[in-house]
């Protein structure tokens, strides 16, 4: 056999191959470098809005720690993270504090409005519980207590336990149902991490309802 024909042979269907082959692939590896380079893009997007996101949030708090007088320089602050940073982890934290100084300021529906988008839209577990159980104090507040019990009727409390078994046991005092207030302070008892300096306070509300039965 002459071993030329053989490789003109090769050649021959290498070269067909690639006649017939060779958009796809081109395709393909134009297609490959479009993902990395705009993966590469859409995370440095991210990575720079983090960044700003994050130096307005400071500038959140410098501003709210100041007087009162720009408490209104917070909230546009905090806001202003709001609507153009809402998919960042900064958009729920100001969230939480324009609602605080909004309640403050004796605008409770606002208030209520910040944390409801906060436990809407913030995909951090620690914001949403912190805005829930600072909603449900308000509906507390507002003896709207079967609001505040739904509420803090979640399945997943992710480490805040305590936290709404002892707004349950609050709510349920005032509601004038002892045994449930005292189930509920001792779940919170429960929830509670090893040695922590809470315990005791959880101890006098379930003393204080032994008492008030025995009078």
């Amino acid at each position: 056999m002459d071993l030329n024909l053989v490789e003109d042979d090769e050649h021959e269907k290498v070269r067909k191959w690639w006649q017939e082959n060779r958009m796809p692939i081109i395709s393909g590896v134009v297609l490959g470098l479009s993902i990395i380079v705009g993966f590469n893009w859409w995370g440095e997007y991210k990575t720079g809005r983090a960044e700003s996101a994050s130096m307005l949030y400071m500038d959140l708090l410098k501003n709210d720690a100041e007087t009162s007088k720009v408490s209104i320089t917070a909230m546009d602050v905090g806001q202003k993270i709001i609507d153009e940073y809402h998919d960042t982890p900064y958009a729920g934290k100001a969230a939480l504090i324009v609602a605080r100084i909004a309640y403050d300021n004796k605008d409770i529906e606002e208030a209520k409005a910040k944390l409801n988008w906060a436990i809407d839209h913030s995909d951090q577990f620690e914001t949403v519980h912190a805005a829930r159980l600072r909603l449900a104090n308000i509906l507390m507040v507002e003896k709207k207590f079967n609001e505040a019990l739904d509420l803090l009727s979640v399945e997943h409390m992710e480490g805040f336990e305590s936290h709404y078994f002892e707004m349950r046991g609050d709510i349920f005092l005032k509601l004038e149902q002892p045994a449930k207030a005292r189930d509920a302070y001792r779940a919170a008892i429960d929830g509670l991490s090893a040695g922590s300096m809470y315990e005791p306070i959880l101890k006098m509300k379930m003393d204080a309802i032994a008492a008030g039965s025995k009078s």
